[in-house]
């Protein structure tokens, strides 16, 4: 395995949760009640799965490696990539605020207007990693990099966000995909 299929299954699993987001959204404007307990899941999958353990691989680790190998091409891609990183986390803490607020009309609003952004900034942002980014780090960086960099991300998994949180967050995905995503 190649750090760039961790981060691509990882990737499946943010874009499963992009359509429960899509779904919450879609009943929240329909005025149907979703569960609290659900948003915070979301919330919580969204600041601890994708940004505390994907971004981090990313961020501290493959991003540097590429930088460090001087891949052509790669620099100016790796900053639009975090800047959109920031973009994200910026909309995460509008969807965390509105979530543990009172959850009036204002609030549900900037859920949806908040999510809508992400869904649509995620997807443009794992399309440009998947069909540009990893194909150039896949084919310039060694294999002695590639396997410290899956070294460095099983780490990640164990030090950020604790051993065996990633199987419980694929179960909560499952489960909250069998109620919001209609297909």
């Amino acid at each position: 395995m190649k750090p760039t299929d961790d981060l691509k299954e990882e990737h499946h699993a943010v874009t499963l949760m992009l359509k429960i987001l899509d779904g919450i959204c879609t009943d929240l404007e329909s005025g149907k009640e979703v569960k609290h307990e659900h948003l915070g899941n979301v919330v919580e999958f969204l600041k601890v799965f994708v940004d505390k353990c994907h971004h981090t691989k990313e961020e501290e680790y493959l991003f540097p490696a590429m930088k460090k190998a001087e891949i052509p091409g790669s620099e100016d891609m790796i900053d639009s990539l975090l800047e959109e990183h920031e973009h994200g986390r910026r909309n995460v803490r509008m969807i965390s605020e509105a979530v543990s607020g009172n959850m009036d009309s204002e609030a549900l609003s900037t859920i949806v207007r908040s999510s809508r952004d992400y869904i649509e900034l995620l997807t443009q942002h794992i399309n440009k990693e998947e069909n540009n980014l990893f194909p150039m780090a896949d084919e310039h960086l060694a294999q002695e990099i590639q396997v410290d960099l899956l070294k460095s991300f099983e780490i990640v998994e164990i030090e950020k966000i604790g051993e065996g949180k990633h199987e419980e967050f694929h179960k909560l995905l499952h489960s909250l995909r069998d109620v919001y995503v209609k297909s």
